[in-house]
């Protein structure tokens, strides 16, 4: 699997010029509200599944999936106004540790264009080192141009997506006896160069049972989107299709489902609930309850509050409805007997504390933690849960988790343009990289508090 380990954002809405925001395993971004989060969440989306090995390019391009609704290309880059003149493009890029990733390349950036108001796949950039590069750029003609080092353009009349597609089938292979060379005979300068900055590239060895990749293909961890408001819990559901999505409609459906059909999944994913539940003070106990013995029947959703009754879903408190979709997420899916230990999904979550207790804001960051030292998943959160952060830092001084595996972001409006602050925490779990204005807003209340300051 191959995790970047950082994003790039150059241009995009609140980030002016170059931005980069290094991730880790567990990514905390922190900060005022409308200071360029959400959008850092949304841009980390569409670049992974623009990349996804399922389809062509410009076919994957969304920057409007839910519940990343980003706009129009106007919207998305940044609005300038001056003697400058207005911004007509803007990139996102990946910077990876060619050390621990089966990749050869240290950067991949995609530069964007409009078209039709749409932002559309100008160029993509792979740098292999400081001087080594390949680079894909669209036409305004309709073909594409692939452009190396000391090397005359090489024009290919065909669309970006074409080519991009013939190019990742060349270099599936780059040994001398490669087949799809004699069908693209047009793309030997650039078969030749891959060649020659090897061993740099590895070509892909793994039996004729797996499925073959190429090197520009980064073998990138499935995402898991959650929305900061999370569908309304109701008295009765009648079943429906089981379709995923951010706000979590699809949460009771799929727990009636292993209920009745996959009874050691539930019994599994039912202890877990429960274990958090109760160390979060949430609920002592939950179950599916029925109207009926055919699947097609309605059912209910309750809770046990503490050594209460059974109640319904709707008569609890709300932070058990708006925190469920993310504990199942989380525990139903890595509980799955296809998921290859080790290889987790990345979930990005979006204010996953509301409507939660301190105590159970604290329980979910260790939740997380679990989640990544058992099943390999990776967070991507955005918080303003001091409650949140602090349980990764006590979790850092306790051994729990190591420095390495904890990145927070700090956004910092600077004018009319954000900075993002790339903190880390040293091994007692203290800060480390945190500018003044981070936690001047808590000590001024704390000073008004003890009458410090007016």
């Amino acid at each position: 699997m191959d995790h970047p380990t950082d994003l790039i954002l150059r241009d995009v809405r609140c980030f002016g010029g170059e931005q980069r925001g290094r991730l880790r395993p567990i990514t905390l971004l922190v900060g005022e509200n409308s200071t360029g989060k959400t959008t850092f969440l949304g841009c980390y989306g569409a670049l992974l599944r623009m990349l996804s090995p399922i389809g062509l390019l410009d076919e994957l391009l969304d920057f409007n999936q839910e519940p990343f609704a980003m706009g129009s290309f106007r919207d998305i880059v940044r609005s300038r106004r001056g003697p400058s003149g207005r911004i007509n493009e803007f990139q996102i890029g990946f910077a990876l540790d060619t050390r621990r990733n089966d990749l050869p390349y240290e950067y991949l950036t995609a530069t964007f264009r409009e078209e039709g108001s749409q932002p559309t796949i100008w160029c993509l950039r792979f740098q292999f080192d400081s001087e080594s590069f390949l680079e894909l750029q669209r036409n305004d003609d309709g073909g594409t141009t692939i452009q190396i080092p000391s090397h005359a353009l090489q024009k290919m009349d065909v669309p970006f997506d074409r080519a991009w597609f013939r190019l990742t089938i060349l270099m599936r292979d780059l040994d001398e006896d490669n087949r799809a060379l004699r069908a693209l005979p047009d793309l030997k300068p650039v078969f030749e160069y891959l060649r020659s900055i090897r061993p740099s590239i590895r070509s892909d060895k793994r039996s004729s049972s797996s499925p073959r990749r190429t090197f520009a293909m980064p073998n990138l961890p499935e995402l898991v989107p959650v929305a900061p408001l999370r569908s309304k819990p109701k008295r009765t559901y009648d079943p429906v299709r089981e379709t995923a999505s951010p706000e979590g409609e699809h949460i009771p459906m799929l727990m009636m489902r292993l209920d009745r059909t996959d009874k050691n999944h539930w019994d599994s994913l039912h202890d877990d609930l429960v274990e958090f539940g109760s160390d979060a003070g949430l609920f002592s106990d939950i179950k599916v309850g029925r109207h009926g013995k055919q699947m097609s029947d309605p059912f209910k959703l309750q809770v046990k509050v503490r050594s209460g009754p059974y109640a319904n879903i709707v008569d609890v408190g709300y932070g058990i409805s708006q925190s469920l979709p993310i504990l199942v997420d989380i525990m139903a899916g890595s509980d799955r007997r296809s998921r290859r230990r080790g290889h987790g999904r990345t979930f990005l979550l979006q204010q996953p504390e509301v409507h939660l207790h301190p105590s159970g804001q604290a329980q979910l960051a260790s939740l997380f933690i679990k989640s990544l030292k058992k099943h390999g998943n990776r967070f991507l959160i955005e918080t303003h849960s001091d409650y949140i952060v602090d349980r990764v830092r006590i979790s850092v001084r306790q051994g729990l988790l190591k420095p390495h595996d904890v990145s927070i972001l700090y956004f910092e409006p600077k004018g009319n343009a954000v900075k993002i602050h790339n903190m880390g925490l040293d091994e007692n779990g203290n800060l480390e990289g945190a500018p003044p204005g981070y936690r001047e807003f808590f000590l001024r209340e704390t000073d008004k508090l003890l009458g410090f300051a007016d």
